[in-house]
């Protein structure tokens, strides 16, 4: 029987995955434009600007359709935005078969080349221009510059003296107002010397007829979350706008917005007040994304961060742990659960951080403690004597009785959880369903046969389901708050 379930599912696997795997047919022009619309204006860039940058560097192209692959360039740029990964920032994957996160990458490249420009620490390499304002579309000349690459060639004085008609920046100026109607206007290249890059220090005037983006900024009482970039590993609370640092802010806080948003060094800045109405300090608003709180009619259902759609009834219960960011996050029943069961603990004695990656060793102590598995012990492996002193016994346990893998005889105990490998430990954890229901997930195709049938069983199961009907995401990492729903919802099943 066994055997024959295993090539079924093969079987339904093959069908469901590989087959329906990406066309590699690019959508419209108009889908592009308003999905970049969209994760523009959440990331506080003007929209004009990055759909402009998608035009030139890629024709709205993610895909070559002949040859039924990625676009590419021969230097290796990825996709839309035309990403260069070389430094490994990003997830190559996702920038391939994830259009949106491309998009997003794209954005985060622009905002690395803009910090350059607006910033005055020593690690700025690029001019500025004027009071550097991001809703001022002229600003952005030295950051379109960069995204190129700060090269002589994109001089104007350099490459017009050689013959060419024009530069990378000029071409997007150019699409922004041939094709969407946009005025923009150059900078005063008299200020850029006639060889070579400016200087760092060099500040242009804005050119006296500027031109507004579209950004969006909250208002007063409005609620706003932190919000990272691919690349970005936090954001900084400061006393002042573009001040002193005092605090870092998690991924995931949510904040009320306590004052009308200031401009200064090149970012606007929102002053955030805590949930009960505390003044805390000063954040860029690039990395805060408003929240549009549902109506009452709408609270009886939410959307989790895995991708499922859950009840909200259970949000009466009081929270007595002393986590402050755990409130208005859609995991809390689940996290207070497992603390009252002493599964799951604090970062600190007041936070949970349920934003935060969960690493390989932490997923092996909270399986220990959420389930039986009896005493074991592993053999050597090549990184054993880097695993926490705490998590040694878990750690033998999964390998032991096979629930996680070594890879190449190591654990890798520091590095973060995937959603792949949770779902292939749970399913290790579970009986398999008799039966299996069908996913159309078209980016896991790269899947071992194994990876596949322990997605089947928790996607049967609901335990971890898709980011949408046709993305899994195996490789992203998972946090501790989906780890909380994960750990709950396998622990019911197996009772």
């Amino acid at each position: 029987m066994r055997k024959i379930t295993f090539v079924l599912i093969f079987l339904l696997l093959v069908n469901s995955t590989v087959f329906a795997y990406a066309d590699y047919i690019n959508p419209s022009r108009e889908e592009l434009e308003k999905m970049i619309t969209e994760i523009a204006q959440k990331r506080g860039v003007p929209s004009v600007i990055v759909m402009a940058l998608a035009r030139v560097e890629s024709v709205y192209r993610h895909y070559d359709e002949a040859s039924r692959s990625v676009r590419t360039s021969y230097a290796g740029s990825i996709g839309l935005m035309q990403i260069n990964n070389s430094r490994s920032l990003y997830d190559d994957y996702r920038l391939r078969y994830d259009i949106a996160y491309n998009i997003e990458a794209g954005i985060d490249v622009l905002m690395e080349k803009w910090g350059a420009s607006a910033s005055t620490s020593k690690w700025a390499y690029l001019p500025s221009v004027g009071d550097m304002d991001p809703n001022v579309l002229e600003n952005w000349y030295f950051a379109l510059w960069g995204y190129n690459g700060f090269v002589a060639s994109n001089n104007p004085n350099v490459a017009y003296a050689a013959g060419k008609t024009y530069t990378f920046q000029d071409l997007v100026h150019m699409v922004i107002r041939n094709e969407y109607n946009q005025p923009i206007n150059p900078i005063d290249i008299s200020y850029l010397p006639d060889i070579g890059t400016p200087s760092r220090t060099l500040n242009v005037p804005t050119p006296s007829e500027s031109h507004l983006g579209d950004l969006i900024l909250a208002g007063i009482g409005d609620k706003v979350q932190v919000s990272f970039m691919a690349t970005t590993s936090g954001l900084n609370l400061r006393e002042q706008p573009d001040g002193e640092i005092i605090a870092a802010l998690n991924d995931g806080g949510t904040y009320t917005v306590g004052q009308e948003a200031v401009m200064k060094g090149g970012y606007y800045w929102y002053y955030l007040l805590s949930e009960n109405g505390e003044g805390l300090g000063w954040a860029a608003r690039n990395w805060l994304v408003k929240i549009d709180e549902p109506e009452e009619t709408e609270l009886e259902n939410k959307t989790n961060e895995t991708g499922d759609i859950e009840n909200d009834n259970s949000m009466d219960s009081t929270n007595t742990t002393g986590f402050t960011d755990i409130d208005n996050h859609w995991a809390r029943e689940y996290i207070l659960e497992l603390y009252a069961d002493g599964i799951i603990k604090g970062k600190t004695e007041n936070s949970f951080s349920p934003q935060d990656n969960v690493t390989r060793q932490e997923f092996a102590v909270l399986l220990d403690r959420s389930f039986e598995f009896g005493d074991a012990s592993a053999r050597s492996f090549g990184d054993k004597n880097m695993i926490q002193s705490y998590a040694v016994n878990a750690v033998e346990k999964m390998i032991y009785f096979n629930i996680m893998n070594l890879e190449e005889d190591r654990f890798n105990p520091d590095r973060p959880l995937t959603r792949i490998e949770a779902a292939l430990a749970i399913s290790g954890i579970l009986e398999y369903p008799d039966q299996i229901d069908t996913f159309l997930f078209e980016d896991v195709q790269t899947l071992s046969l194994e990876e596949l049938m322990g997605l089947a069983s928790v996607f049967t199961y609901e335990i971890i389901t898709g980011r949408d009907e046709k993305t899994f995401d195996p490789y992203a990492p998972i946090t501790r708050g989906e780890i909380s729903k994960i750990l709950m919802i396998t622990r019911f099943h197996q009772n």
